[in-house]
């Protein structure tokens, strides 16, 4: 058992880690890599199906911190747990089964998934937290990304494979509004926890899906003529 001094160093590194992978990460998207899953993904020798990819990656930034706050007595660490609960419980148990259809995730994604949700969650259970008005925050930005994902869902019917460009809600305004709703969602979360762990998440969530993002808009002005000209990529009227 570590430590408690021992913990927050291990705590601290895991941390500045996260944030150097988060900005290597982004330094390779923007210059043109794709991540490997959704639209982009490439055949591989071992294909998970979708929903049980999302399962199986997700599982772990559910089940560490519900371990953990089976024994938490602090009413603000108790929230702000409950709302990365709340979080992931919807992207294990609701979202991989909403989905209709989908290339299958490569193996070595899916494992990639998993590290970093067990990574993740441990170091987020492990951080001191309090309790602010980043709540009001993490709620909004928790709507826009779930509403957006359903719009997505929506563009497809049973059995159908393509693609259409989605309309509605924030969509009107950016190509990724379902990344733009997970930034925003984990800066408040940020906000509440106040804590490097929060930080070092939000960072290397924004330096993933904001490329991402980016990449999906280029993809849709490439295959739809009719694509609305004055939408974003990720940020209302700016970016």
């Amino acid at each position: 058992m570590l430590s408690s001094l021992s913990e927050s160093a291990v705590i601290f590194w895991l941390c500045w880690l996260m944030i150097v992978a988060g900005a290597a990460s982004a330094i390779l998207l923007l210059l043109g890599t794709r991540a490997m899953y959704g639209r982009y993904s490439v055949q591989s020798a071992l294909m998970i199906p979708p929903k049980l990819a999302w399962f199986i990656q997700e599982l772990p930034s559910f089940a560490i911190p519900l371990c953990y706050i089976i024994g938490c007595r602090s009413l603000p660490g108790i929230v702000v747990l409950v709302a990365f609960l709340i979080h992931y419980f919807n992207r294990t148990f609701v979202y991989p089964f909403q989905l209709k259809s989908g290339s299958g995730t490569p193996w070595y994604i899916c494992l990639l998934g998993v590290l970093f949700c067990v990574w993740n969650g441990y170091i987020q259970v492990c951080a001191l937290v309090q309790l602010n008005s980043g709540i009001l925050i993490f709620a909004s930005g928790m709507f826009i990304n779930i509403t957006s994902d359903g719009i997505l869902r929506s563009l497809r019917r049973p059995g159908e494979t393509g693609y259409r460009i989605p309309r509605g809600g924030l969509f009107e305004y950016v190509s990724g509004a379902n990344f733009f709703g997970e930034i925003v969602e984990w800066t408040g979360f940020a906000i509440m926890s106040q804590s490097l762990p929060a930080f070092a998440f939000v960072f290397f969530t924004a330096c993933n899906v904001g490329p991402r993002a980016i990449h999906h808009h280029q993809w849709y002005l490439n295959r739809f003529p009719n694509y609305p000209k004055d939408r974003k990529a990720l940020i209302p009227f700016m970016l």
